[in-house]
């Protein structure tokens, strides 16, 4: 019992000193330097903003963002903004119960109550939901990442007082943003055509991961160290050699058919002993935690979309290149389509099958509105490309339907083709 009392007296001791000295190196820090992000927070709302994506997404310095814009408006100091992250070595064993302990102790080092609250990775304190519910005189910010802070869960923890935002990596704007390279719509006479091609398939290769964008040199091994997060962290459910073979034949099959069964007997025959059930809890974790995303085939009946084989998506290219796979532009292309309908915030997203495949029919309520075939073309269209389009077109009585190709623009036999360059920067 004394043994018991002592850990308790320790750890409240160590928890407590860590609260004092990280917000104070917060408030002597400064921010850091900042490239901004096309995403934006709003600052102005009474109810609590969420945001969750992937790990190394850009969801800390989204944060570091929005504080800077509210310093920038004047709406408070920085000694005014308590920022906290729960990732921090020394507030790993944090609990609700600090929560307390954090805002007085911002208050004690700067005579002031916080006007924004900024807790980063709260997922680590169990609980956090029951503080919130409390009135809080502050704007409140939360992020978190793993399959432990889903927008789901956010809503049982918060009970409605929450707004979620979701952040991926960099979107091909925001990559070229990085790059330091601007873009006009006049590039298309220009030499700058072929470095926007040329960055392009940069992007498609390493990925759009900001600090992988940003690295010189050790882009592989930043990859590398980002895929091992995911085994360790969240696919943990099964042992890391088994979460690494998961993860991996999904980075092998990314941007086709996958099914439970195909995965499952793959385990099975490398001599896993795992269930079906666990395969699918192990897409679930995918899903959840922002790795992998499966999409429908475009079906209204329900029981037949769950029954039909499903294409699953990453959530970054870079993943086949860090892991040695032979790069497919033709898969890349599509799986940054995929995730560019991701950032655009639109939900309903399928794929179409008949005698011919069309990658992605967009919805609404079910209702098809547009159709997209995604091809490396660079001076011509396939024919089983445009098939695949007439057919879908006929069937799902849809007017709506675009090309994106490489670098081959026009119009095939009605169909408007569009590069993807272009298409990911918003022109039309």
């Amino acid at each position: 019992m004394v043994r018991k009392r002592l850990k308790l007296l320790n750890t409240k001791t160590v928890v407590e000193d860590g609260i004092k000295s990280f917000i104070a190196e917060w408030l002597t820090a400064g921010l850091p330097k900042l490239i901004e992000r096309e995403i934006a927070l709003p600052i102005d709302k009474d109810y609590i903003i969420t945001v969750t994506g992937g790990r190394r997404s850009g969801k800390t310095y989204l944060l570091y963002q929005t504080v800077r814009k509210i310093i920038e408006k004047g709406l408070a100091s920085l000694n005014e903004i308590l920022y906290v992250d729960f990732e921090d070595y020394r507030l790993k064993v944090a609990s609700v119960n600090d929560l307390d302990k954090l805002v007085k102790a911002f208050v004690e080092l700067t005579g002031k109550q916080p006007k924004y609250i900024f807790f980063d990775e709260i997922q680590n304190v169990k609980d956090y939901g029951s503080w919130f519910r409390r009135r809080i005189n502050a704007g409140v910010f939360l992020t978190g990442s793993s399959s432990e802070l889903t927008p789901l869960k956010i809503a049982e923890e918060l009970r409605g007082r929450s707004i979620n935002f979701e952040v991926y990596p960099l979107s091909f704007r925001e990559f070229l943003r990085f790059e330091g390279f601007t873009y006009t719509p006049l590039m298309d006479y220009t030499p700058q055509r072929g470095k926007i091609l040329s960055l392009l398939r940069e992007y498609l290769y390493y990925g759009g991961y900001p600090a992988v964008v940003l690295e010189e040199r050790n882009k592989i091994a930043l990859l590398k160290s980002y895929f091992e997060s995911v085994i360790i962290r969240d696919l943990s459910i099964v042992k890391p050699s088994v979460a690494e073979l998961f993860a991996s034949f999904i980075i092998s099959n990314y941007s086709s058919p996958l099914s439970v069964n195909k995965v499952y007997n793959y385990l099975r025959g490398l001599g896993v002993k795992v269930g079906k059930e666990t395969v699918l809890e192990l897409f679930s974790k995918a899903r959840e935690a922002y790795f992998a995303f499966l999409v429908e085939e475009f079906e209204k009946s329900e029981s037949k979309r769950r029954a039909n084989p499903k294409k699953v998506y990453i959530i970054d290219t870079g993943y086949p290149t860090a892991l040695g796979y032979e790069f497919s532009i033709s898969r890349a292309m599509e799986n940054a389509v995929y995730m560019e309908l991701m950032r655009r915030g639109i939900k309903e997203v399928f794929y179409w099958r008949g005698k011919r495949e069309v990658d992605f029919v967009v919805s609404k309520n079910f209702e098809p509105e547009s159709l997209i075939q995604v091809t490396y073309a660079t001076d011509r269209v396939e024919e089983r490309e445009i098939e695949g389009l007439m057919e879908a077109k006929s069937v799902l009585k849809v007017d709506d339907a675009l090309i994106i190709t490489w670098d081959y623009e026009g119009e095939v036999r009605g169909f408007k083709a569009l590069p993807l360059w272009k298409w990911l920067l918003g022109f039309s």
